[in-house]
């Protein structure tokens, strides 16, 4: 559904005054906006997730990281609570 599809199919609620105050959107309407938006912030996210990988690429090649064995990293994380042994 087009954006300008789903405003003309928008209800504006107005208060006594005239003022709008609500608004009323069919259910189709708002679950497609819902499906766009979820799209959306998926797409940012894996932009980010790669953005940090390329940094991270960056500073691997660089060596500006400083790198810890797979064993340490599972004592690190039991440590922290994130996994448990």
């Amino acid at each position: 559904m087009t954006i300008k599809k789903c405003i003309k199919s928008v209800k504006y609620v107005a208060n006594a005054n005239g003022k709008k105050t609500d608004v009323i959107i069919p259910i189709e309407v708002w679950e497609s906006l819902l499906a766009s938006w979820e799209n959306m912030v998926e797409a940012l996210e894996n932009r980010e997730d790669a953005a940090i990988f390329q940094e991270w690429l960056h500073q691997k090649k660089n060596g500006e990281l400083e790198t810890i064995s797979l064993d340490d990293l599972e004592k690190e994380l039991i440590s922290d609570g994130l996994i448990s042994s």
